[in-house]
């Protein structure tokens, strides 16, 4: 009796270590936030062409040819471009920049802590990644003073980690609200909050075309990402964190040269963009799937990639084509990284997805640009304002950025959004709209423009 006694006491001694001490703690998104620009942000093909005209040192060439990239981008006529970038060209003076950052970070995350109707003291953790963008103070500090922090809140900026910036810094917090007690003393952080922009402070003017296929892809945005650590907070968050992969190929030269920030032979500073980018992002994407299949895809389908495997290596031959795992298996919804058309299109032909699994994603691309690392959200937004996500729903979100970096979550819906709060939604007063399958050539003077690069042959007379 007194053996069994003490059988007991060792086991929920135990079993309470465990459960205090060695258990995951699960990460739940209580709610988040996209900012919307006002519409004077709104640039479209006229008025950049009217920009080019106006500054005189871009040829007539260089224009047609980043007009031929914005045609076959994907991007519609609505996307934000600061009228700032417009007005002064080249790089905007550092007040312009923190104008902007705070009408993008300072905005969403307002807008976030309006809808939660929470304490900025209630914070415990702060998260911001910026793109190109990195003041002193730091962002992270402009927002804790800004909403009056605690002196003891655990703030982190993450700068220059491009497109997949979001979630690489979704990944942070979660290591941290998932840390011991004794890590962070007697307060163990609770509510972590996820700040992410590009601020688009410079405009390239040079004529190397690989760098000039940024002034026709990237756009302002910001969102903002509340997290909980607490059980409590299940019963009203929109979605549970189940896994987060990370891959990072900067050891390899042409993954490291990819995406650069540079000047160019006369000075001019801008992004390079390389050839290689697709089939970059391409291994990056399949390391990463790699990596997250053995964690989500069922026994039937990881024995069907060994199979095919063991087939490939008993035949010796390259005739066969790698099988790919029926991730639809899995997961109900894809928030690809609209980085422009292609990129959109590639990954879903590889992953075999339909036209209304990629859909979100062009459409985000479409409304506001290659918002960098914020689009994943706005491809979110969409799918809740079209009341597509249902209670136990899989969400997978795929990032791509410079580095070149690739980093997947695997989001779970806890309910289901049938009203969402379109007044909330940056797609509240336009939804109705989409999705669009030609909208660019339903326009009188688009419509001339392609006409124009259709039936261009020479440039030299071509003048605007």
């Amino acid at each position: 009796m007194i053996l069994a006694i003490i059988l007991v006491v060792v086991s929920l001694t135990l079993y309470s270590y465990w459960w205090f001490r060695l258990r995951k703690v699960s990460i739940y998104l209580l709610d988040y936030s996209c900012v919307k620009c006002s519409d004077d942000y709104k640039t479209n093909l006229e008025s950049m062409l009217y920009f080019y005209q106006q500054l005189g040192s871009i040829s007539p060439p260089d224009m047609v040819f980043q007009l031929k990239v914005f045609l076959k981008s994907g991007i519609g006529e609505e996307a934000y471009v600061p009228r700032v970038n417009l007005q002064f060209g080249r790089r905007l003076a550092l007040q312009h920049s923190h104008d902007l950052a705070h009408t993008l970070v300072i905005g969403s995350v307002h807008q976030l802590i309006k809808k939660m109707c929470i304490d900025p003291r209630d914070i415990d953790v702060l998260v911001v990644n910026s793109g190109t963008f990195s003041p002193t103070p730091s962002l992270s500090s402009t927002i804790i003073n800004h909403f009056k922090m605690r002196e003891d809140v655990r703030s982190f900026e993450l700068d220059g980690m491009g497109c997949s910036a979001s979630l690489i810094a979704i990944d942070l917090a979660k290591d941290i609200l998932q840390a011991r007690h004794q890590v962070f003393g007697h307060r163990h952080p609770r509510l972590a909050l996820v700040a992410s922009t590009e601020v688009i402070n410079s405009f390239y003017e040079g004529s190397d075309r690989s760098m000039m296929v940024t002034n026709c892809l990237f756009r302002c945005a910001g969102n903002a990402v509340l997290l909980s650590n607490r059980a409590s907070d299940r019963s009203s968050a929109k979605f549970k964190l189940l896994h987060l992969t990370r891959v990072n190929t900067a050891a390899r030269n042409e993954s490291y040269n990819c995406v650069i920030m540079q000047e160019d032979e006369k000075g001019n500073l801008g992004a390079k963009l390389s050839p290689q980018l697709l089939k970059v992002a391409s291994n990056a994407l399949t390391l990463n799937l790699t990596r997250l299949a053995p964690r989500v895809l069922p026994f039937i389908e990881l024995a069907r990639v060994a199979f095919h495997a063991i087939k490939m290596w008993i035949s010796k031959t390259k005739a066969l084509e790698p099988y790919v795992p029926n991730f639809k298996l899995v997961f109900n919804h894809f928030c690809i990284h609209p980085g422009g058309k292609a990129v959109i299109q590639g990954i879903g032909t590889s992953l075999k997805l339909n036209d209304d699994d990629i859909e979100p994603s062009l459409m985000a691309l479409h409304r506001f640009g290659n918002t960098s690392c914020s689009g994943i959200w706005y491809i979110l937004s969409y799918m809740e304002a079209k009341k597509r996500l249902r209670k136990g729903d899989k969400v997978l979100q795929i990032g791509l950025g410079s580095g070149f970096k690739c980093t997947s979550a695997v989001w779970k819906v806890l309910h289901t959004i049938n009203e969402p709060n379109l007044l909330e939604n940056p797609w509240g007063n336009c939804i109705h709209r989409y999705p669009v399958r030609d909208q660019l050539s339903s326009l009188p003077h688009v419509q001339c423009c392609i006409d124009y690069v259709k039936n261009s042959k020479e440039y030299g007379g071509y003048k605007l």
